[in-house]
C-alpha cells in the first residue's frame, strides 16, 4: 500500500526513513562572554536624550545661522571675484581701443576680489614687448580702471 502524501515512517518495504543529516543548534548562551571576574561588571551609562537635544539644538541653530548669513551676505562666505577671462578681455579692449596700442596676450591673476580700490597688476604684450598694466577696481559692480602699460 502506498501513502498518498508521502507520509513519514517505514516505506512499503518496511525500511525506516533515513536519519537527518543536520545537527540541532546548540542552546543559546546567556550572560557575559568573558570568564574573567569583573570584566563585564561595568554598566554603560546612557546619555540622556534631553542632554543631547540641549547641546545639539543650539549647535545646529548656530551652524544654520552662519550658513545662511554666509551665503546671503556677500563678502562673508560668498566673495565676489572677477571672471578672469572677461577681465583679460576687458583690459585688452581698453589697451586697443582707448590707448590705441598694438596689444595682445593679456594675463591677469585669478580670483581677484571685486572690492572698491582693490589694485592688482596684469601683464600683456604691447608691440611685442612684455608690459605690466595696473588695474584698479572702481565700483562693487565690477567697473575697473586700466592704467597705462609700464
Amino acid at each position: 500500500m502506498t501513502k498518498p502524501y508521502g507520509g513519514f515512517g517505514a516505506d512499503d518495504n518496511g525500511a525506516p526513513p533515513p536519519a537527518p543529516r543536520w545537527a540541532p543548534a546548540p542552546p543559546p548562551q546567556w550572560g557575559p562572554a568573558s570568564t574573567v571576574p569583573g570584566a563585564g561588571a561595568e554598566r554603560r551609562r546612557r546619555i540622556s536624550p534631553k542632554l543631547v537635544a540641549g547641546v545639539a539644538g543650539p549647535v545646529v541653530a548656530l551652524v544654520a545661522l552662519v550658513a545662511v548669513l554666509g551665503l546671503v551676505w556677500p563678502g562673508f562666505l560668498n566673495r565676489k571675484v572677477f571672471d578672469t577671462a572677461a577681465l583679460q578681455q576687458g583690459v585688452l579692449t581698453v589697451l586697443r581701443d582707448d590707448y590705441q596700442l598694438d596689444a595682445n596676450n593679456v594675463a591677469c591673476p585669478t580670483g581677484q576680489s571685486v572690492t572698491v580700490d582693490n589694485r592688482f597688476s596684469c601683464s600683456a604684450q604691447v608691440a611685442g614687448v612684455s608690459k605690466t598694466i595696473s588695474v584698479t577696481v572702481k565700483s562693487s559692480d565690477g567697473r575697473f580702471e586700466v592704467g597705462r602699460p609700464q
